[in-house]
């Protein structure tokens, strides 16, 4: 297979006889985590607070803590604020499990119906996991990042970049080696659909080489891992716009 991942889907579908069996076994023992809580807002102190929104799967919804508060939205709201000196009112829209066409069908509505400063989107993993083709992912992602740009035109908003998947312990080979190559045709059709978003923050995958990445099942973030994606992502955005501010 090459490294760009293409013929990554028509060769799960020939080793589907050793895949499917694979995953299921894969899926069996992975640890079934909660969603975070205790709910869906939040806020840091600080003056002038900004409205963040955390869009997407079940990273977005906090599944490897207990609270929301160490979760993906509450390191986020404390990264923007310490690096914007503002208030960060946060606000989460989000299901474990959901793909980008689901995040769009149930949760774009929503999530235009209020005007936000800064939209974090997590969303990719699910599509990887079933297969879905670049063609459908990309198509889902455009809309939603219409939507979210036309509700909140003065916005600033942010798409995770999805995660190496073959470096997951959690999956072992064949199964991770495929699934990372989707993961990398994925992102490389995401950053095609931003050529036409501009305005929209590409930010580094996940940063699983920290210690204490993953949470006990392997597959999501702890709140260790959490903090780091959150302090990589809001850095990134940072030293882009420096050379901007300065100039």
């Amino acid at each position: 297979m090459k490294h760009n991942g293409y013929g990554s889907r028509l060769l799960a579908f020939v080793l589907a006889p050793l895949l499917f069996p694979q995953s299921r076994v894969v899926l069996s023992h992975l640890p079934i985590l909660s969603e975070a809580e205790p709910g869906w807002r939040g806020t840091v102190d600080g003056p002038d607070p900004l409205r963040l929104l955390v869009l997407g799967d079940s990273t977005a919804a906090g599944v490897g803590v207990d609270d929301n508060t160490y979760g993906l939205a509450g390191n986020l709201a404390r990264e923007f604020g310490a690096v914007l000196g503002r208030g960060i009112e946060w606000t989460v829209i989000a299901r474990s499990g959901a793909t980008t066409g689901e995040v769009r069908n149930f949760f774009l509505g929503l999530s235009t119906r209020s005007e936000f400063d800064l939209i974090f989107v997590s969303t990719g993993v699910n599509d990887v996991m079933h297969l879905r083709t670049t063609a459908a992912f990309t198509a889902d992602l455009a809309l939603i990042l219409e939507g979210l740009e036309a509700a909140s035109p003065s916005g600033t908003i942010f798409l995770a970049g999805i995660p190496r998947m073959e470096h997951f312990t959690s999956l072992p080979d064949p199964l991770g080696t495929i699934l990372g190559a989707r993961a990398y045709r994925l992102n490389a059709g995401a950053h095609r659909v931003l050529e036409r978003h501009p305005r929209v923050v590409h930010v580094p995958p996940w940063p699983i080489g920290t210690p204490g990445f993953f949470a006990r099942d392997d597959f999501h973030p702890s709140a260790l891992g959490y903090a780091a994606w959150a302090k990589k992502a809001v850095g990134y955005w940072q030293r882009r716009r420096s050379p901007r501010q300065s100039g």
